[in-house]
């Protein structure tokens, strides 16, 4: 009798090892035209729109998602290990980049508001970088954990270490929560952008959901790797499209929808008050000598 895997070339046998299922290639080629179009449409209203350019970001996240599932396509009709790493470090960490977007946009708000405040958890750099930085600190451990899975002997201390990545990133992202649900609830932090009425609630609307929605995923990820890299979440191909592929595709329809853009003034305007501001130190100075001539006379 042959055997069930006679029909399977080497590198779907490696798929099979990898992935412990080949992977799908009608919904990878799905998820492939979603994710691009949501990158080709967010670049182009990011400029079209003139919005605040951090907001490129999300263009760039669409760009990562769809490199991976470039590489998942791939590796449906040949994987080795190199393609594996690719399609899991593109798929995996590059919606994290989403929460930079969200700590930046409260950044945002905190910085308009013009609040001034003698908590260092609620300055504007504060919330950006030590985020992000904390961001950076659990993509590093994931990255490290995901490629130590690959290897039979380090397979234990790579779940290890992607699962601190996790929950590093679970306990930070639900510090940065409260501070958001903070900024929202306080009426002094508030700020006015011309021709969007609401615009701190409306952001802060979005903010939520995507919130929500990227702490599901993550939650998802905790499971997946607690229950091992042979575990019965990893060898179900659909709950990774779910609560991973879904998941992303939702909160990009989410940052469409409720574009943060509308809700924050345009770079230009930032640009032209932030010249004027340096000009009129100047300007002020000329018009004192003005005075100080006339008064000559």
């Amino acid at each position: 009798m042959p055997r069930g895997d006679v029909f399977l070339n080497d590198g779907q046998n490696k798929a099979m090892f990898l992935f412990h299922y080949i992977p799908n290639k009608p919904l990878a080629y799905t998820a492939l035209a979603v994710y691009a179009l949501f990158t080709i449409y967010l670049t182009f209203r990011v400029y079209r729109s003139k919005s605040p350019k951090f907001l490129y970001i999300l263009a760039f996240t669409g760009l990562m998602e769809t490199i991976g599932y470039v590489v998942r396509i791939i590796c449906a009709n040949f994987t080795d290990l190199g393609r594996y790493i690719g399609t899991t470090l593109f798929i995996l960490l590059a919606p994290n980049a989403l929460a930079l977007v969200n700590y930046k946009a409260v950044g945002e708000i905190i910085r308009l508001s013009n609040v001034e405040t003698d908590k260092f958890y609620l300055r504007t750099k504060f919330v950006t970088w030590f985020f992000f930085g904390s961001d950076i600190f659990s993509f590093v451990l994931q990255g490290a954990g995901g490629g130590m899975q690959t290897i039979t002997r380090l397979n234990n201390v790579g779940i290890a270490i992607t699962l601190v990545g996790l929950g590093t990133q679970l306990f930070f992202f639900a510090a940065f929560a409260g501070i958001t649900v903070y900024v929202h609830r306080r009426p002094e932090y508030n700020y006015h952008v011309e021709g969007s009425p609401n615009a701190k609630r409306n952001l802060v609307y979005c903010l939520y959901v995507t919130i929500a929605l990227l702490y599901i995923r993550s939650i998802y990820r905790v499971a997946e790797y607690a229950t091992g890299y042979s575990g019965p979440i990893a060898r179900l191909e659909w709950a990774f499209y779910v609560f991973d592929s879904l998941i992303i595709a939702i909160s990009f329809l989410v940052y469409s929808v409720f574009f943060i853009g509308s809700y924050l003034p345009k770079h230009d305007v930032v640009q032209s008050f932030e010249d004027k501001v340096s000009v009129s130190p100047s300007s002020s100075t000329e018009n004192d000598g003005r005075d100080v001539e006339l008064n000559k006379y």
